[in-house]
Parts: structure tokens; C-alpha cells; sequence
């Protein structure tokens, strides 16, 4: 399925998407979130909330790298 995005500006409560490349009468499924300003951003905001649930599981001497590590060697079915 083909997806589309476009960034808008939220007036008075109200969200208008114009020019989307579907037929008139296509069903679709619209999701809205705030825009993410950067990436920095998004790393920060992303350290945030997965910094508690490894306090909380005892996780927090987990590395990112072991967590890629991890991952990768999932995927490759190891």
C-alpha cells in the first residue's frame, strides 16, 4: 500500500489534507502526531522513555549496542 505524508498546521481544532493521491471514495486510515522537530530531538525524547523501564527491569547497565547486537543476531537466526 502506498503511503502519503504531509505537514499541516492544526486550526482551531481542525486538520485539512489537500492534494492526496487517492481516488475519491478510498478508505483510509489517518494518524496525527506532533512533528518531531530533528533527530537530536527524537534521541533524547526516545532516551527518556526507555530510561525508566530499564531502571525498572534492572536492564540499565544494558548498552544500546548490546541491544543492536541482540537484534542483529535475531534476525540472522542465531
Amino acid at each position: 500500500m502506498k503511503a502519503f505524508e504531509a505537514s499541516v498546521i492544526v486550526q482551531q481544532g481542525d486538520v485539512r489534507v489537500v492534494g492526496v493521491p487517492f481516488a475519491p471514495g478510498t478508505e483510509v486510515e489517518v494518524t496525527i502526531s506532533p512533528k518531531r522537530k530533528n533527530a537530536a530531538e527524537f534521541a533524547e525524547s526516545w532516551q527518556r522513555v526507555t530510561a525508566e523501564p530499564r531502571k525498572s527491569l534492572g536492564a540499565d547497565s544494558i548498552s544500546d549496542a548490546d541491544i543492536q547486537k541482540e537484534l542483529n543476531d535475531f534476525r540472522a537466526g542465531q
